[in-house]
């Protein structure tokens, strides 16, 4: 991704140094060469400014625990970005993502921030070869700083002074790149251009949108001033507005959340022919469901940005080198072909470079276009799980507890963001590799020799081979498939109930060698497919690719699952209207006491009573709509009392010695009233008396659960 491909198409002969008529020099390479060699020394000035502005954002935030009293709470720590609540300004976050990308993709590309000289001894470097990862590590904490002011003025972005220091870091930006592309678009260069359009250009506009973000937050917060300012708001309009506020988000939340669980869930099964029942349930999986109030989370979008990014400069780098290095092979070859024109397999080996050109194009635009469509259901799927999620349908999670832990969930939730980059690179990669390889022996194996009518080795033996393959893929599948559904099945296989049992049992007999040909096929097939999809799905974190009960094996799927719980724990709509519920009743109540002054104790208890009896028959109402919670809380009580006495049990046990005299006088005379009353209803029972109802017998165990659940109450 750098600009060296300027030295090689570029030539400065046929443009000159100098004007023949003015005697002045105007060489536009060599000013757009100037122009690149300055931009990679304005970073470097620039992170020092990036420090001083995290240092004055740090007084512009305040500490939440640690020395309040200390500096009026000053300065505090500073984010740069909220991947968990946030969900403002995402094209902002977007847009600084993509100025990010790029400098690290220069990374890889090894094109380093520092330009750290190593002694050119080879033993030197032969011994401390592994220094090297600590200069690319030392590189990548570097870029992360310097565009760290970046993404902490956007989430501080209420503020005025934030606003102004983030438009001051981005100014000098603007500015260099105007100069680099006044200096640059006279090159006529065919590098320069595809360089500027695909790498320069978007990260400028990038710019442009995050300056734009600062402006409208500054006018924004800006009119908010003045209207507060020309209102004279007092104190209890302020906390009237954040109220309203607040009655908003509640609003929203629970607006959003009715939406999720009142919505209608869709049928399994589909009325219809079997071919359009499976169109329909594959339309299903790619279909966008809309609920009004979801939005992607910050963490998704930006990793959504990044790996497209990515993807399209590592595309076009990619047939950018091949270009070169087949153009180079081109070139070599066609002028053996003009010194040794006798030798045919000279053209052969030129027309081969051309086929190898065209497939290596074919496969790394192919493969990109996949794993595009890839992210994109990956969106798709996590909107579903989400979804699902709020609902409390866990069905889908493979995992199961294996991830319990919420250490162990809060990390791999971490690294999804960077694992969902690194799997969307290597994806690509191994894609285009299998399909550049599977077209490479396609095309020299089948089309090219065909063409020529040649018949190799290859498609001899698949000539000769052609009724065993024909036999054994689709004759003697089909024979069974339609033998068992109309001879062995009842209703034509529309119930597994077997008919014809002799007949089955001979044919199962001569299936079982014939089985063994298929069987054959079978294996490659069982081998072929799963290495298809893996390939094809690696990009895809939320589809396991390991088999069914090794899937927390899987780092990408188990990122993904804990991605979603930590957004769930967090973001669930309910729960956050609750707490802005919450919210609002703790400030109405300190604005009421703020409002009356000091209670009187007996207001204060009268208050206090009243609220405690409402919050009794609500609960009352709850247990009621929710028999399955009165069971728990039984549970959970008789659980209580059964740990209760177990820690009483060994305290007791030394006054068990002394009153067990009378304890067993006491439990003689209960079972002999107990033997009596037993005798008496036998006697009642024999004279035809009816035997005291269960309302009457103190040991009636409905009596105890009416018991149970009042005192629960």
């Amino acid at each position: 991704m750098g600009y060296d491909n300027y030295s090689t198409n570029g030539s400065t002969t046929e443009s000159g140094l100098t004007d023949s008529s003015t005697g002045t020099t105007e060489n536009p390479l060599y000013e757009c060469l100037l122009a690149e060699y300055l931009m990679q020394f304005f970073p470097r000035f620039m992170l020092g400014y990036s420090v001083l502005i995290i240092l004055a954002l740090g007084f512009v935030v305040r500490r939440k625990n640690l020395c309040l009293n200390c500096c009026w709470g000053r300065p505090g720590a500073v984010q740069a970005i909220d991947f968990i609540d946030e969900i403002g300004r995402r094209w902002a976050y977007g847009a600084c993502f993509v100025i990010v990308t790029f400098d690290v993709a220069n990374l890889f590309n090894g094109d380093p921030f520092w330009n750290i000289t190593i002694p050119g001894d080879a033993a030197w470097k032969r011994k401390f070869a592994w220094v090297k990862v600590f200069t690319k590590l030392l590189d990548a904490l570097s870029i992360c700083l310097l565009y760290y002011p970046l993404l902490a003025c956007i989430d501080h972005r209420r503020s005025i002074p934030a606003n102004i220091l983030g438009f001051t870091k981005v100014v000098p930006w603007i500015i260099f790149y105007c100069i680099y592309f006044e200096a640059c678009h006279m090159s006529d260069t065919v590098d320069s251009g595809l360089y500027l359009f695909i790498y320069r250009i978007p990260i400028f506009v990038s710019f442009l949108v995050v300056g734009f973000s600062y402006v409208l937050d500054f006018g924004i917060n800006v009119h908010r001033w003045r209207q507060q300012r020309g209102a004279k708001v007092s104190e209890n309009a302020t906390n009237a507005v954040s109220t309203e506020n607040r009655r908003y988000k509640i609003k929203h939340h629970f607006e959003y959340g009715d939406n999720v669980l009142r919505r209608k869930p869709t049928k399994d099964v589909e009325e219809g022919s079997a071919v359009k029942v499976k169109l329909k349930q594959i339309a299903k999986k790619v279909e966008y469901e809309k609920i009004m109030g979801f939005r992607y989370s910050t963490r998704l979008i930006c990793c959504f940005t990044i790996c497209t990014t990515v993807l399209v400069w590592f595309v076009v780098d990619m047939i950018d080198e091949i270009d070169d290095l087949l153009g180079q092979c081109s070139e070599g070859c066609e002028s053996l072909r003009s010194i040794f024109s006798d030798f045919e397999f000279i053209g052969l080996v030129c027309e081969g470079l051309l086929v190898v050109k065209i497939i290596a194009h074919f496969s790394s635009a192919f493969s990109a276009l996949l794993v595009f469509i890839m992210l994109f259901n990956t969106l798709i799927t996590y909107k579903r799980r989400w979804h699902q999620l709020l609902r409390g349908d866990h069905s889908w999670n493979k995992l199961g507890d294996t991830i319990a832990s919420p250490t162990n969930t809060l990390l791999n939730g971490l690294k999804y963001a960077g694992f969902q980059v690194a799997f969307v690179i290597w994806g690509w990669l191994v894609l285009a590799v299998f399909l550049f390889v599977v077209l490479m022996f396609v095309s020299f194996a089948f089309i090219i020799p065909l063409r020529d009518n040649v018949r190799n080795w290859l498609i001899q033996k698949l000539i000769d081979l052609w009724p065993t393959l024909v036999l054994g893929i689709i004759i003697i599948p089909l024979v069974q498939r339609l033998i068992c559904r109309f001879v062995f099945l009842q209703d034509k296989g529309a119930v597994l109930a077997v008919t014809n049992r002799r007949i089955y049992n001979a044919a199962s007999y001569y299936f079982l060698v014939l089985n063994i040909i298929v069987g054959l096929f079978s294996c490659l097939k069982r081998i072929l497919i799963p290495l298809i999809l893996g390939i094809a799905f690696l990009s895809r974190l939320d589809q396991p690719l390991i088999m069914s009960g090794f899937e927390s094996k899987d780092p990408g799927y188990v990122a993904f699952v804990s991605m979603l719980l930590v957004d769930l724990y967090h973001n669930h709509p309910l729960v956050k209207a609750f707490v802005e519920l919450l919210h609002q009743v703790r400030s109405r109540q300190a604005l009421t006491e703020q409002l009356n002054g000091a209670e009187s104790v007996e207001l204060r208890e009268k208050r206090l009573r009243s609220k405690r009896i409402r919050n009794r028959w609500l609960k009352t109402i709850t247990l009621v709509n929710n028999p399955s919670l009165v069971l728990k809380a039984l549970e959970q009580r008789l659980r209580d009392e059964r740990n209760q006495l177990a820690k009483e049990i060994p305290q007791a046990a030394d006054s068990v010695e002394e009153g067990s005299n009378g304890e067993t006088e006491s439990l003689k005379k209960e079972n002999m009233e107990f033997e009596s009353m037993q005798i008496a209803r036998a006697e009642t029972k024999t004279n035809g008396q009816s035997e005291l109802s269960p309302h009457e017998d103190f040991r009636s165990p409905v009596n105890g659960q009416d018991k149970e659940f009042r005192a629960y109450l």
